[in-house]
């Protein structure tokens, strides 16, 4: 009973609240209409219902606004270092802000490349040590597929094209060196690195393609202007003594008969040592300055392992593979036809070189400049100096702020209740009136 009692007492006291106790409570119209102290109090229950309605609806509002809302916060941290940006970036990669005191970083004070060419470039068969030991004052005595007409020369132009590549590849490196990685924000290592690894992919790129078109340029120029060689391998001048007279006519070689000259193309063929030159003044093959056309190809004493022989040196060269330098046996066949090798007191051993490269073409190794390998390192700790971030920021947010809630409830709430307060007493003000209005028109006709 008593807990029936006191729900009962309970159930009264919320039907009896009224926060407008305290008003003057005057529901009535400006007509002068009778003012009924119960129909007042009525009104202010009425009005008290749907302020606490209003009230409970705004509160949770508010609440759901300020908690699906999340505030953040901007955090500012200096003394930056490369260990402190990871950690930055890997934790507010998305907010993070570290902007550079320099914008623009010389690719030098950062970058290193390091570079091994080709080992036929680095060896002793580049050297001018080799290159002059395997010279002969009567080279252009021999056909032109002998290895002995040709061999000086085509080490010499192979070690003018390994300078020539080496020069072209550290003048890029040199160039970009002076050029700029231009960045308002600091950047990570991982972004710098594929800046950097972009830019070298594009030098390269470069460096295999002009390096070969010049030297193709001028294999082209040379055989399109039929230019003479001191070596007499593609043409030599033929002067008739005839008569008194002196008759000099350029003569294209072509070794075989209706097979093709140099006049038409370069020819090329696998070189070696043969037994027959013009040196030999009663050889029924040769005259002075010139070559007689075989009906078959002449027979090789010895071969050349990888070496080509034909009109031009600098063609003959870029097709072949170079295969004799990584064989100790062919070196002793050089050492037959070239005595001056004997005087050079080479290691042959330690000059034969690795195997990586063999039955690759000096064309081929050309299109790659000689590049065996070539790796791009970065000091990304001299980076971060450079680009001298001074501060960083990055934003956090914080999803469950009560004491923000709280706060703002707490400034609001003076406001709120005083404005649910005039609006729940002039909705129930207005309802009112509506209501009375009809009973006071249907007195006046009654009167009447």
């Amino acid at each position: 009973m008593n807990l029936k009692a006191g729900v009962q007492a309970l159930l009264e006291q919320v039907r009896a609240y009224n926060v407008f106790a305290h008003e003057d409570g005057e529901h009535g119209d400006d007509d002068n209409e009778p003012r009924d102290r119960e129909k007042i109090i009525q009104h202010q229950r009425y009005a008290t219902r749907l302020y606490v309605i209003l009230f409970i609806v705004a509160f949770y509002v508010l609440i759901m606004a300020t908690v699906m809302n999340p505030q953040t916060r901007l955090i500012t941290i200096s003394d930056i270092t490369p260990t402190l940006f990871d950690h930055l970036r890997s934790d507010y990669s998305q907010d993070l802000s570290c902007p550079c005191s320099t914008i623009n970083v010389p690719y030098k004070a950062f970058v290193s490349n390091i570079i091994s060419f080709d080992p036929v470039c680095t060896s002793i068969f580049t050297s001018q040590q080799w290159i002059e030991a395997l010279y002969l004052p009567n080279a252009s005595a021999y056909i032109m597929f002998d290895f002995r007409a040709t061999a000086s020369s085509q080490f010499e132009l192979l070690a003018a094209l390994c300078s020539f590549s080496n020069n072209s590849i550290y003048e890029s490196i040199d160039n970009n060196d002076n050029n700029q990685l231009i960045s308002v924000q600091l950047l990570s290592q991982d972004q710098v690195q594929s800046q950097v690894n972009s830019t070298i992919e594009v030098i390269q790129s470069n460096l295999k393609s002009q390096v070969p078109s010049i030297i193709q340029l001028l294999n082209i120029t040379t055989q399109s202007n039929n230019l003479v060689s001191a070596l007499n391998t593609a043409s030599y001048l033929s002067i008739d003594l005839s008569n008194d007279n002196y008759d000099a006519t350029l003569q294209f070689q072509q070794l075989l008969e209706n097979g093709p000259s140099c006049e038409t193309e370069s020819i090329k063929f696998p070189a070696g040592f043969y037994s027959i030159s013009y040196v030999n003044p009663l050889d029924i093959y040769y005259f002075a300055g010139g070559y007689d056309i075989f009906q078959s190809f002449p027979n090789t004493s010895e071969t050349v392992s990888g070496f080509f022989g034909g009109c031009y040196p600098l063609d003959a060269l870029l097709a072949s593979t170079l295969d004799c330098l990584y064989d100790g046996s062919c070196f002793k066949t050089l050492l037959k036809y070239f005595p001056a090798l004997n005087q050079t007191h080479l290691n042959w051993t330690t000059s034969i070189l690795p195997l990586s490269q063999k039955n690759v073409s000096v064309n081929d190794r050309l299109s790659n400049v000689f590049i065996d390998q070539w790796s791009t390192q970065i000091n990304y700790s001299q980076y971060v100096t450079e680009c001298a971030p001074s501060f960083c920021t990055y934003t956090i947010t914080d999803r469950t702020n009560f004491s923000y809630t709280i706060s703002l409830l707490l400034s609001l709430y003076g406001g709120l209740i005083i404005l649910l307060r005039f609006v729940a007493s002039s909705v129930v003000n207005v309802a009112s009136k509506l209501k009375l209005r009809p009973t006071i028109i249907n007195n006046d006709h009654s009167n009447i």
